[in-house]
């Protein structure tokens, strides 16, 4: 009887450890377990950074003279092909990568594939740092803006020579590199985003970051163009000109550009005035020798031209130029983003508004920061910008704050976005309220 109840006890135990050493085996958290190649792809890594804002998290972030090196855990692993692709390029393919990359923010995607065809992916940003000392060219956006077909000139610093650039893996022509610019003429090829790199005399290859390609003509976002009139009329006093009435010119502000796009046929002279519909007032007396103007021709609509028109149109007349065009171009106010809003009572350490480093990465140099606030009764008033632990000032303290203008605004350096992209943005003080910060 015990005999028996001994090997019953024994059979029991040997099955546990057996259904334990099977769940063991089959914890699909470690790469290494027997799985099939018709079992869906994986990548196990923990360490792949989730997005934010639709923006990959940042991988790696490494300077140019260091390779970027990584291990991909996948499973099934016996049956599963790791492809590396940077910015769209196949550039390794395995389970580890190391190969050089150009200075810039790159975009990585492991891509994970078993013999069926099954396939996942991860993608994230590779950050690769220029080091002191390497090319720069321009950041603003006009221009990182390629217009397809058109020679570009670009301002660049900590260059001597340019011998080649490239567009993504395109080679441009025509490339030339004096006084502090460089110009080379833009190719044939498909619209989009890529990263710009130049090469010079010792063949060394620079990374330049991200531009954008075009058919289109860059538009500067703080302005806005209309068109008044657009057609073909050959240009002959009374005989042929153009008439834009006052209902539409009432639509044109004071300070407005008015762009004039023409051409100059072959005629005896060329001549350009711009009258009132009765011709009594100018509103640009004759040019003569117009053909010697720039194309477009443009002036600045005043308070005078806006009285005269208003009340009776605008009349383009002259002889010898085709007019084909005329816009208003005018300026358009920034667009502002918040980056807090709500009512603190600035009190030192005590009572203080952050803004984290994340988010003051969205704020560009050359940005205004506006501080709406409120003064309180106090003791006194004083102002001061600092960061999270006090250590660097934005803006050093400011006593007598009730004199400052309401919103308290400033231009937003490079110095500043290092202290803030560093270690985010501290408002503090005493004696007033804090509403509302933004920038534009």
């Amino acid at each position: 009887m015990i005999t028996k109840n001994i090997s019953k006890y024994l059979a029991l135990f040997f099955v546990g450890f057996g259904l334990a050493v099977t769940t063991a085996c089959s914890n699909d958290d470690d790469p290494f377990f027997t799985a099939s190649e018709d079992d869906a792809p994986r990548i196990l890594n923990t360490d792949i950074p989730e997005g934010k804002g639709g923006e990959p998290g940042v991988l790696k972030n490494i300077d140019r003279t260091q390779n970027f090196t990584y291990e991909a855990i996948v499973t099934p692993v016996n049956y599963t092909t790791v492809s590396w692709l940077i910015d769209g390029e196949k550039v390794a393919e395995g389970l580890s990568i190391d190969v050089p990359v150009l200075a810039g923010d790159h975009i990585v995607k492991i891509v994970a594939t078993t013999t069926k065809g099954l396939s996942t992916s991860r993608t994230c940003k590779l950050v690769v740092r220029p080091l002191a000392g390497d090319p720069e060219l321009a950041t603003d956006a006009k221009s990182r803006w390629l217009t397809i077909g058109t020679t570009k000139t670009i301002d660049c610093k900590n260059v001597t020579t340019v011998e080649k650039v490239f567009i993504g893996q395109q080679e441009a022509s025509n490339v030339s590199y004096a006084s502090g610019k460089i110009t080379f003429d833009v190719p044939e090829m498909e619209e989009g985003e890529y990263m710009l790199s130049i090469q010079d005399e010792s063949g060394t290859r620079y990374g330049c970051n991200w531009f954008t390609i075009s058919k289109e003509e860059y538009k500067d976002p703080g302005i806005k163009e209309t068109v008044l009139w657009e057609g073909s009329v050959d240009i002959n006093w009374g005989d042929a000109n153009v008439f834009i009435s006052a209902e539409q010119m009432a639509n044109v502000s004071v300070g407005a550009t008015i762009r004039l796009v023409y051409e100059v046929p072959d005629a005896e002279y060329h001549a350009l005035r711009i009258t009132n519909q009765d011709w009594s007032k100018d509103i640009v007396p004759q040019v003569d020798g117009f053909e010697n103007q720039p194309n477009p021709y443009e002036f600045t609509y005043t308070a005078d031209h806006k009285a005269i028109a208003d009340n009776n149109g605008m009349l383009i007349t002259g002889f010898g130029y085709k007019l084909t065009k005329v816009i208003i171009v005018e300026g358009v106010a920034p667009a502002e983003t918040t980056l807090w809003e709500g009512e603190t009572n600035i009190n030192w350490g005590d009572a203080n508004v952050f803004i984290s480093a994340e988010d003051m990465a969205n704020v560009p140099v050359g940005a205004t920061v506006s501080l709406t606030f409120d003064i309180i009764d106090a003791e006194y008033h004083a102002m001061r910008i600092t960061n999270q632990d006090w250590s660097k000032d934005i803006v050093p303290q400011i006593d007598g704050f009730e004199n400052q203008p309401n919103p308290y605004e400033f231009t937003y350096t490079a110095d500043h976005k290092a202290i803030a992209d560093a270690n985010g943005m501290l408002i503090t003080g005493f004696g007033y309220k804090l509403t509302k910060v933004t920038f534009k």
